[in-house]
């Protein structure tokens, strides 16, 4: 017990020093985080990283939360932030890749503010956003005048054709 005890303590400093050492990287991400909640929010939401002796605990919150729209604009957010952070760091590819599912239940202007924002940052860092929506879910009404969704559509399935499906399959 008490071997456990003293490891625990260790890997509990090697954790805050390694924290410590990486304090511009965790205000970078804070940074991004409360820049992509406020583009959609027009309020910054708060995300933390902080440490106790289980581990690291991560948290992030967006006024007026509670719907699960809400919950899923702030997974949005925080995914958006890694690839910002990893677009900077690698030369390979990157990319964010997120289901229509986690678009339900957003209202229809965060939608479009959150497809607008991937675009856009995906454009000024250099990675690709990868989003599939059903289209009648796409927020046409709430998209900016000047965002030209065609621009971004690569590919449309439909259940009317054959050559419509992925991959061949019909369901």
């Amino acid at each position: 017990r008490s071997a456990i005890t003293v490891e625990q303590e260790l890997i509990y400093q090697q954790a805050t020093t390694d924290l410590s050492e990486r304090k511009t990287q965790k205000e970078e991400a804070i940074l991004l985080f409360n820049a992509n909640s406020q583009a959609l929010y027009s309020v910054p939401g708060t995300l933390s990283i902080d440490l106790d002796k289980t581990g690291f605990k991560l948290n992030v919150s967006i006024e007026r939360s509670g719907s699960h729209g809400i919950g899923n604009m702030k997974i949005f957010c925080y995914d958006l932030m890694l690839v910002q952070l990893w677009a900077k760091k690698t030369t390979t590819p990157v990319y964010l890749m997120h289901d229509s599912i986690l678009f339900a239940d957003v209202d229809e202007r965060q939608k479009a503010l959150a497809l607008e924002l991937a675009a856009s940052e995906s454009e000024k860092k250099g990675f690709q956003y990868i989003c599939t929506m059903n289209s009648d879910s796409i927020p046409t009404n709430d998209l900016s005048k000047n965002f030209d969704l065609d621009r971004y559509v690569r590919l449309k399935l439909t259940d009317a054709t054959e050559d419509g499906s992925l991959l061949g399959i019909r369901f």
